[in-house]
C-alpha cells in the first residue's frame, strides 16, 4: 500500500509484519484487505485539539498563516494543511498538517505517550497542489491502517513505487525530525491529553536510498544527507545519492 493508492481501498485490519530488514526495521505489508479509505463521519469536538490554540502555536513557530487548505469531505480525523509564505527569515514555503494529532496513532505501547501524536511538515521552494494532497494522505494513513509513522520510518509510493511531485525517481518518503528551530520545539508547545505533538519532516527519497536505510538503518541516510549537503528545502528532482 502506498500513498497514491490510499483513497481506493476499504477500511482494514492493519498491517501485516512480513519480516525485518538487515538494518533491523520492521517490514510491514499493506494488502488490498488491510488498506482503505479513511473513516467518514463527524468527530466529537471534545476529543480534538482546539484548532484556535493550534493555530496560535503554529503562528508562533512558522509565522503568519498564508492560507489553510481545508478538507471538504468529513473524514476522521479532519486534516487541514496550513501554508506559510516565505518571509525574510524563512525564504521558503512551509506546509504543515493540522488535525493528524487529534487521534492517537497505534504506536507500540512500550514507547509510551511520546510517539502517539504527530503532525507532518514539508519545506518547498515553490507552491504545488501535490504537496497538500500528499501530506493530507500521509496524515490519514496511520489512522486508516491502525499503524504509526515516526522519525526513521520510510514509505514507498505504491507497489512498484511511483515518482512523487513530478520527479523521475523520488518515489519513497523518509520521515525525520525537523532540523529547523523553532520548528523542532513543537512538542514543547503543543500537546493533547498530556501527550506531546511531535513534528515529523517528510523527505522524498529514491528506492535505492530507501533500501540503504532498510539495510543499514536511519544513520546511513543521515550520513548520506550530510555527505551530499542535502537541502532541507524541496526544490524538485535530483540524482540519487546511492
Amino acid at each position: 500500500m502506498g500513498i497514491r493508492n490510499w483513497l481506493f481501498g476499504k477500511k482494514g485490519r492493519g498491517p501485516e509484519i512480513v519480516g525485518r530488514s538487515e538494518g533491523g526495521s520492521r517490514l510491514l505489508k499493506y494488502s488490498s484487505e488491510n488498506s482503505g479509505a479513511p473513516e467518514m463521519g463527524f468527530a466529537d469536538p471534545s476529543t480534538a485539539i482546539d484548532p484556535g490554540e493550534r493555530e496560535r502555536i503554529y503562528e508562533q513557530i512558522f509565522g503568519t498563516i498564508d492560507s489553510v487548505h481545508h478538507e471538504l469531505i468529513p473524514f476522521v480525523p479532519h486534516i487541514d494543511v496550513y501554508q506559510f509564505a516565505p518571509t525574510e527569515q524563512r525564504k521558503f514555503i512551509t506546509y504543515v498538517t493540522g488535525g493528524m494529532s487529534d487521534l492517537a496513532m497505534n504506536s507500540p505501547a512500550e514507547l509510551g505517550p511520546g510517539f502517539r501524536r504527530i503532525e507532518l511538515v514539508l519545506y518547498a521552494s515553490e507552491d504545488k497542489p501535490d504537496f497538500v494532497q500528499v501530506l493530507r494522505q500521509l496524515a490519514h494513513f496511520p489512522h486508516d491502517h491502525r499503524t504509526w509513522i515516526h522519525w526513521g520510518h520510510t514509505m514507498p509510493n505504491g507497489t512498484p513505487p511511483a515518482p512523487l511531485f513530478g520527479t523521475r525517481q523520488l518515489d519513497c518518503m523518509f520521515f525525520m525530525p525537523s532540523i529547523l528551530t523553532p520548528d523542532s520545539t513543537l512538542d514543547e508547545r503543543l500537546s493533547w491529553r498530556d501527550e506531546p505533538v511531535k513534528l515529523v519532516w517528510c523527505v522524498p527519497i529514491t528506492t535505492a536510498e530507501c533500501n540503504l536505510k532498510l539495510e543499514r538503518g536511519s544513520d546511513a541516510i543521515y550520513d548520506l544527507f550530510e555527505q551530499h549537503q542535502h537541502p532541507f528545502i524541496f526544490t524538485g528532482d535530483r540524482a540519487s545519492y546511492v
